[in-house]
């Protein structure tokens, strides 16, 4: 797992930008549990995000914007090819965003905005005119509706690494004895606690997890096949199956409907 640094915030300053990218890694990429005095908003444009605030979990998709609001501790892993746009808001300009963490889609305006506050030289954007900005950000997120995704973690260390094994490895063909015999428990064991921590069988939260991954891919131009295979799918109708049961539509009309 590669640990990444998070920039500070400039003390004073309403806005604070700043870029993450990182390679690609088979376990991801950790962000450790942290807290800051400001608010944060970040723009996925690359990878899938899960965000751990306390026993509260979010996944964050490619072409989505989270909300982290000032004083909450929360720690996140990205998986696949890390690439996003941060921006700190000042404490007291927070009051015009959500109490609590939220998950919106994007729109062209708010990639536009991200990218003009996070690739600007340094001191070409006056702070009146950067309020102004921060203004229309705030007018286009409110028409935006959260819509969060889902994956509940379990809070035992052991299943904690298990669970960030499959989301790193979706195509992991190991079954529940292998994995009982990794943890060093009885598999009857390891389905009773993973079920009493995460409130779902170990099986529907793995299926879930290799659909969040495919969908990632989705996200960033890959084809239905590509998906289906690179999470474990034996065949592309399978997965379009699962993907519909979780979604209600085809993955297709999915990635259609977003854009």
């Amino acid at each position: 797992m590669l640990h990444v640094a998070i920039a500070p915030a400039s003390p004073g300053v309403l806005l604070t930008p700043f870029s993450v990218q990182g390679r690609r890694e088979s376990k991801g990429i950790a962000v450790p549990s942290h807290v800051h005095d400001e608010g944060m908003l970040v723009l996925v444009h690359e990878g899938l995000v899960v965000v751990q605030a306390g026993s509260e979990v979010w996944t964050v998709m490619p072409g989505s914007l989270g909300w982290i609001p000032p004083g909450m501790p929360h720690g996140a892993r990205w998986f696949g090819d890390a690439r996003g746009s941060f921006l700190y808001v000042r404490r007291d300009a927070c009051e015009r965003l959500p109490a609590q963490y939220r998950s919106w889609p994007s729109s062209k305006l708010i990639e536009a905005l991200m990218d003009r506050f996070t690739n600007s030289p340094p001191g070409e954007l006056s702070a009146a005119y950067l309020e102004q900005l921060f203004d229309v950000l705030l007018e286009e997120i409110k028409q935006r509706e959260h819509v969060p995704l889902l994956l509940p973690m379990p809070a035992d260390p052991r299943l904690q690494d298990l669970a960030n094994a499959l989301l790193g490895t979706p195509d992991d063909t190991a079954g529940i004895e292998e994995w009982a015999q990794r943890l060093n428990m009885s598999s009857r064991t390891l389905m009773r606690r993973f079920r009493q921590e995460t409130g779902v069988t170990l099986g529907q939260w793995r299926q879930q997890a290799r659909l969040l991954r495919a969908l990632e891919m989705l996200c960033r131009g890959g084809s239905v096949t590509e998906a289906a295979l690179s999470v474990g799918y034996e065949s592309t109708s399978a997965f379009i199956g699962s993907f519909r049961g979780a979604f209600g539509v085809t993955p297709t009309r999915y990635i259609a409907d977003r854009e």
